[in-house]
């Protein structure tokens, strides 16, 4: 009996025991995972960036998220990185003037990233405030993404406009460890880095010729005779110096061949009683009647070149001038208030269609220019989003319309129209059936005018005509060291170097006139027009009408 009694204690004492141990490692476990979770909400693990966060309110993280979401860049992030790149954001206020990034400052990781909630900020580039409407930041501007995520410098300044500006900041170390997932490999940086190059020409933050469309020059002989870059005679020396060198050689053989004169008197013309120099003076007389016809034909065909090269120049101005008449029909016949000041409805209208213009003429300059031709591509499309040249929604339609990478301008030009008539039944547009047909007018002489561009690249000059006038200069500067020698003795060294560069240099710039856009990569910029210029000026004109008729002296 008393074993039974002992057995049964030793069984109640053993099931005690076990309980407690069993809650103690519960509590245990608890305290564990208590910690471990603060750890995660509080601290960064590596690999999955999590850093410390800043309270915010509901209104405050829907905007962030809205900002965030509406950049291509932010859009695969993962739910709980973005999450934690929201938490991670500090809310500050900052005076008018201060300055939020230098241009020129390499994004180290000092620097901050910052989203702009309230007041507007100004762009300049080396001094010069950035044409509209890329030169103010508006609230939901991202700023500072780019440069700390690829670790450049700045390519802007970026400077408090507002007297005071509420911005959401986080520093660049952060930041850089949220996106770890999305950073592009290494293969496609040389891809981001050329997309960035090309949106930076056209949104205004870099030139090629310091904002001409051209390379411009001073009318002054010592300016003209001193310049080395952007000449023809940067371009032809080599074939100058090989000429001349070739020349060199013939006069040594010659020299060998006659040996009438000893080689250090090089200066003496030659004795044209030797029948090797006979010969040549047969030569001359061939060369001297291809000279008459390859001059005449070689001027003709730059002067043909150079009237191609000035269709092309003024179809792109024109281009500009229907955009132009464009926007100033909305603004002239946009509805207004009884202070004749604009309605939020034609506000609304005109910065939707200056967006829908200001994208077509990129994309339709990407269309037909090699310097610009990555922006259509499906990784440019999404730089021009997240750069904010357009809007997450236009890139989705974009992205599914059945239409070429080279074709997609088209779109944004219908947009541009039918735009317009939705305003008119919205009341943002005078519902006048004759401004109906005029803005389908304008629109329909723009189309048939940038459609010349590609007409004119696409048939410049005939394949047979210009292998034609290669040969023929070719021959004739070939022909010139044994055509000149017999008169000239070696002086003619120079004179071949001379004619070469004039007759070679006429045709490559007859060749270079045939290619306003650069895109055979035959010279460097030397001729070619800078199409960012164009572009830059007409973002400038689908903003500078509105803001003429905001107000009106009545």
């Amino acid at each position: 009996m008393r074993r039974l009694v002992f057995l049964l204690s030793l069984v109640l004492a053993m099931s005690t025991s076990i309980a407690w141990i069993e809650k103690i490692r519960q509590h245990d476990m608890h305290s564990s995972f208590s910690k471990w979770t603060a750890s995660v909400l509080n601290s960064t693990r590596a690999g999955d960036p999590v850093a410390a966060g800043f309270p915010k309110s509901k209104e405050e993280y829907t905007f962030l998220e809205t900002a965030l979401l509406n950049n291509v860049l932010f859009t695969n992030l993962p739910n709980s990185s973005l999450v934690s790149l929201i938490d991670a954001f500090e809310c500050v206020t900052v005076p008018q003037h201060h300055v939020l990034v230098q241009q020129g400052e390499h994004a180290s990781t000092a620097a901050f990233v910052f989203v702009l909630a309230s007041g507007l900020c100004t762009v300049t580039v080396d001094g010069n405030v950035v044409p509209e409407p890329y030169g103010t930041l508006t609230p939901g501007s991202i700023v500072g993404e780019l440069g700390v995520l690829f670790n450049t410098t700045r390519a802007a300044t970026i400077t408090a406009k507002s007297e005071t500006v509420t911005l959401y900041r986080v520093d660049a170390d952060t930041f850089k460890r949220v996106l770890n997932r999305v950073i592009p490999p290494a293969d496609q940086t040389d891809l981001f880095a050329t997309i960035d190059e090309a949106i930076k020409q056209v949104a205004g933050t870099k030139t090629l010729y310091g904002g001409d469309i051209i390379r411009q020059y001073v009318p002054s002989r010592s300016w003209l005779w001193t310049r080395w870059a952007g000449t023809i005679l940067q371009y032809n020396i080599k074939t100058t110096l090989f000429n001349m060198l070739f020349s060199f050689g013939f006069i040594l053989l010659a020299r060998r061949i006659t040996n009438d004169q000893p080689p250090w008197h090089m200066g003496l013309s030659p004795n044209k009683t030797h029948p090797f120099i006979e010969r040549l003076t047969i030569v001359h007389k061939l060369w001297s009647y291809q000279m008459s016809l390859t001059t005449f034909i070689l001027t003709f065909f730059l002067n043909q070149s150079f009237g191609f090269w000035q269709e092309i120049y003024s179809i792109a101005r024109r281009i500009q001038g229907r955009l132009n008449d464009f926007h100033v029909l909305l603004a002239t016949h946009a509805t207004r208030e009884d202070d004749y000041s604009y309605t939020p409805a034609a506000e609304k209208l005109m910065d939707d269609i200056g967006a829908y213009s200001r994208l077509f003429h990129i994309l339709f300059w990407a269309s037909l220019s090699r310097r610009f031709q990555v922006l259509r591509t499906p990784r440019g499309l999404e730089r021009l989003a997240s750069r904010g040249l357009m809007t997450s929604q236009q890139l989705k339609i974009l992205n599914n319309l059945d239409l070429p990478e080279n074709q997609k301008h088209n779109a944004c030009l219908e947009w541009m129209m039918t735009r317009a008539l939705k305003g008119m039944k919205d009341g943002g547009l005078r519902d006048d059936m004759a401004l109906q047909w005029h803005l389908i007018d304008q629109l329909c002489v723009l189309r048939a005018t940038y459609a010349g561009i590609n007409d004119k690249l696409t048939c410049r000059m005939p394949l047979a005509y210009t292998h034609f006038v290669q040969i023929l200069v070719d021959t004739f500067c070939l022909l010139s060291p044994l055509a000149l020698y017999a008169d000239l003795g070696a002086y003619s060294i120079f004179c071949v170097g001379i004619l070469t560069l004039i007759y070679t240099g006429l045709l490559d710039l007859a060749k270079i006139f045939l290619d306003p856009l650069n895109n055979e990569k035959f010279t460097k910029n030397s001729i070619y027009m800078d199409i960012g210029v164009l572009i830059r000026e007409s973002n400038a004109g689908s903003v500078r009408w509105k803001n003429a008729g905001a107000q009106l002296p009545f």
